[in-house]
């Protein structure tokens, strides 16, 4: 004969027979909540118990086991348990089929944190390779705009484009100053022996160097018979080179000018010469 009992902790009911009950003195464990009582103490009725007792698809069967016999189980700390009892084991319901074990959630969380940190990580890959590209492009615009005037020197077909990009940025290319390059050979000074009081001077402009230099300028400084300077002057590349010369190309690498001068020194007696090159 079978009976139907119910946990006083979750109100789940059972079935269960007169020989089950027996077994254990009438004490079980609920499948439930794992609640352990009495199940003879917590008897109902076949006619109210058999509304609220169901299996997985909704549906009372009378034929569904609901207590199986099972070995004594050990008590928890909190809980001493009695010498002997069966678990019950509620039937299924749809709403238990439809729960996901806790390590499943676990693992859902963590693929949707995964895909969400990796979604984010590319996201900022892109931003710093963009910020990192842009970096690189300023400080190639900015080395460019200060090394202007090097690399016209040593990548002569690149100078059009920097020349006509200084003339939107309001700069200027001017040719290399090293006067370590330039040298001055063959100098001599003769007085005019017509027009008392005048000297010619002529000597040698040469650029010594690897690649195209700007002008310098002359400092002529004339002595007397002391070796004492008399005569002072700076001249300009426009004023001691021969008239056409194209002063903004510059004396080429291994170029040679010529330079001639007429000087007036009118009552000052000149006996000699010092002769520089400066920027």
């Amino acid at each position: 004969m079978r009976v139907i009992t119910h946990c006083p902790a979750c109100q789940t009911q059972f079935f269960a027979t007169e020989e089950q009950l027996n077994q254990h003195g009438g004490k079980v464990r609920c499948g439930q909540c794992m609640q352990v009582f009495d199940a003879r103490a917590q008897l109902v009725s076949i006619n109210e118990g058999t509304e609220n007792i169901t299996n997985a698809d909704g549906n009372f069967k009378e034929d569904t086991p609901a207590i199986d016999s099972a070995a004594p189980v050990q008590a928890t700390p909190e809980q001493e348990a009695p010498d002997s009892v069966i678990e019950i084991t509620a039937p299924e319901t749809a709403a238990d089929t439809a729960k996901q074990p806790a390590y499943l959630g676990d693992a859902i969380k963590k693929n949707r944190l995964r895909t969400s940190h990796a979604t984010g990580s590319k996201s900022r890959k892109w931003l710093w390779a963009a910020a990192s590209l842009l970096m690189v492009l300023l400080a190639t615009i900015q080395s460019v705009y200060f090394l202007r005037e090097e690399i016209a020197i040593y990548y002569p077909q690149a100078k059009p484009f920097l020349v006509q990009a200084c003339q939107k940025l309001s700069c200027t290319i001017n040719l290399p100053k090293k006067i370590e390059s330039i040298a001055i050979d063959d100098s001599d000074m003769q007085e005019d022996a017509d027009h008392p009081g005048l000297v010619h001077f002529a000597s040698t402009l040469i650029n010594s160097g690897h690649h195209v230099l700007a002008y310098p300028n002359l400092e002529l400084t004339l002595t007397d018979v002391e070796d004492k300077p008399v005569l002072r002057r700076i001249f300009k590349p426009n004023e001691y080179l021969p008239a056409g010369t194209n002063i903004a190309e510059g004396i080429q690498a291994g170029e040679e000018s010529r330079i001639k001068l007429a000087i007036s020194t009118g009552d000052i007696a000149v006996a000699g010469y010092r002769v520089f090159v400066t920027y």
